[in-house]
């Protein structure tokens, strides 16, 4: 059955033609539509960074409409930092802006001899010369078009100077610092010298049964504001889970060393917001308005999200959050990504610790645990291939060949992607996830936040199966992950933000099936929804296995499964991840 299809506006940037087409009819929007793509179209084994890739940018049917949140768009390519399959997702206003101009999904081909970027004004499209933006930040880059263009409102998506310089983990972001992070898809945006997208739009998306769309829009509405979370959401953002991980016993402290931080209290979401924290700020139609701009004594910016709050602090072993916060928005700034960032700081402050490095193997960079030196100086380096800086450029899995087997056992990364900031041996559902998904360490492809909650009502109604609601539990874990990776795929199909969708557990599948019903004017049922999801989640799969994936890629680092946690209330705790694994194979089928 085809549910939907969309407008593709296709970018050859090698001749600097334009056309345009349809997306693949046998997707629902967002990540469906560019993964079919690249299965379908993309050469096995071709160069990530070469011209030969595709970079594929969609955003859905429901992008940009009444139904809450509905503010992200996908972009997808062969990834430069695992060599599988690469996607990542922005929240904001440019999605929404992209849909309102008519265009579902822009497949970019080829690669540019100059620098260019896309100027998209409803039907007018245009590339144009970027000479004048190359080196600017992504702040720099942003303020000069909208200023260049003489419209404050008009939405750019751009990379930065680690995008330029193919950082293998340079991220695209909009609205300054809303970032599609992972998997380096910046960097592919910089291998076809395309510095920026830049959109205006002025025709909103109509549902075709207003009354039928605008239930599911007050379901949705409803379902949020009466959530347990709404309002620490509100007041902190994803800043909450630090002392939630601090419970569990699962922080991340000194790089997985320990999984309790004697200063908590110096970097948790009160101090960030008594100390930092000017205001709360939402994207497109949002009700939660769980981001915040901060102010420092060095910068001001938006976030940190959890993980560049953790990141820079407790995984690095530094009790400065000013300094913490300050890290974050300079990575923000020059397009890196953070988990990425945070993972290369914390492994190489490892090795020090460990002596497997010493600092004159960093060009003389302090790495001692909370190093100023450090945080400070070695993302600059990366993101302009400066010194030590353009092999850390690479990821950790590339950098630690340099330094060597024990520099190796110290990694946090599957399929060359780094893992986020929490302790996987004492959350076995989130374990699973990074060691399965299809684009690497990721947590969070689908979150399983069920394992989190205790709730095993929830757990039965959602995967038949209540201990899948406990973390500590193996059973059930793979139908968790199997059913968590469908509520991703959705949610990047709806382009519905995920810490509503996925972490608040506020949109199941009829609840979409009501919002597609609605706008599409035709029945969509929750079936219809999963089927796709299924489908696309094997098509992501025999993408992987094209590219050379091997089951035995399916892990975590050998630390996590071969040594307990050493103290706090997961003390003991490792993964037995042969189990999960078997577990989830079953599920899909494999």
């Amino acid at each position: 059955m085809s549910i939907c299809s969309g407008n593709s506006l296709r970018i050859d940037l090698t001749t600097h033609e334009i056309s345009r087409g349809l997306t693949p009819d046998n997707g629902i929007g967002g990540r469906t539509w560019n993964s079919v793509t690249l299965l379908d179209e993309l050469k096995p084994g071709i160069d990530p960074l070469g011209p030969e890739n595709l970079l594929c940018i969609s955003v859905g049917p429901l992008t940009g409409s009444e139904l809450i949140a509905t503010c992200r768009f996908i972009a997808s390519a062969k990834s430069p930092l695992t060599g599988y399959l690469g996607d990542s997702g922005a929240r904001g206003f440019f999605a929404p802006e992209l849909r309102w101009a008519g265009h579902d999904q822009i497949v970019f081909t080829g690669a540019s001899e100059r620098w260019v970027y896309l100027f998209i004004d409803n039907d007018r499209i245009e590339i144009r010369d970027a000479s004048d933006l190359v080196g600017l930040d992504i702040t720099e880059t942003t303020v000069q078009l909208r200023s260049e263009l003489r419209d404050p409102d008009i939405q750019v998506a751009a990379i930065g100077p680690a995008g330029e310089n193919l950082v293998r983990y340079a991220i695209i972001s909009c609205n300054l610092t809303r970032a599609a992070g992972r998997t380096g898809m910046g960097a592919v945006m910089g291998s076809k010298k395309l510095k920026a997208i830049v959109v205006r739009g002025d025709r909103p998306v109509r549902p075709v049964h207003p009354e039928r769309f605008r239930a599911a829009c007050a379901l949705l509405q409803s379902n949020i504001e009466g959530h347990r979370q709404f309002e620490s959401r509100r007041k902190y953002g994803t800043t909450r889970i630090m002392d939630s991980l601090a419970e569990m016993g699962v922080l991340p402290a000194y790089h997985y060393r320990s999984a309790v931080y004697a200063d908590l209290e110096k970097v948790s979401a009160d101090a960030l917001r008594r100390d930092h924290v000017v205001k709360s700020k939402a994207c497109y139609n949002c009700n939660v308005y769980c981001s915040r701009y901060n102010y420092t004594s060095y910068s001001e910016g938006e976030g940190p999200e959890y993980e560049a709050q953790a990141g820079f602090t407790i995984k690095c072993g530094n009790s400065d959050l000013e300094l913490g916060v300050h890290a974050s928005n300079i990575v923000n700034r020059l397009g890196l990504d953070c988990i990425s960032t945070a993972e290369v700081i914390a492994w190489l402050m490892e090795c020090r610790h460990e002596h497997v490095i010493s600092d004159s193997d960093v060009d003389g960079i302090d790495l001692s645990w909370g190093s100023r030196d450090a945080l400070l100086r070695i993302p600059n380096m990366i993101a302009h291939r400066q010194g030590i800086g353009s092999l850390l450029a690479e990821g950790t899995r590339r950098a630690a060949e340099k330094f060597g087997t024990n520099a190796r056992k110290l990694t946090a990364e599957v399929k060359g992607l780094e893992l986020f900031s929490a302790d996987p041996r004492g959350i076995k559902g989130y374990a699973l996830m990074n060691a399965v998904n299809s684009r690497g360490g990721d947590h969070y492809r689908g979150e399983p936040m069920i394992e989190l909650t205790g709730d095993e009502d929830l757990a039965v109604r959602r995967v038949g199966n209540p201990n899948a609601a406990h973390r500590l539990a193996e059973d059930g874990k793979g139908a968790l992950v199997n059913y968590a990776e469908h509520m991703g795929l959705l949610s990047d199909s709806m382009t519905i933000c995920k810490n509503i969708s996925c972490c608040m557990d506020v949109v199941d599948f009829d609840l979409a099936a009501e919002a597609y019903s609605g706008l599409l004017g035709r029945d969509v049922t929750a079936h219809d929804l999963w089927n796709v999801c299924s489908r696309v989640s094997q098509v992501e799969r025999d993408f992987n296995l094209r590219e050379g994936l091997r089951r035995e890629e399916d892990t975590l680092p050998s630390r996590f499964i071969d040594v307990p946690i050493p103290d706090g209330p997961s003390k003991g705790t490792t993964v037995d991840i042969g189990r999960l694994v078997k577990d989830y194979y079953r599920e899909k089928g494999w």
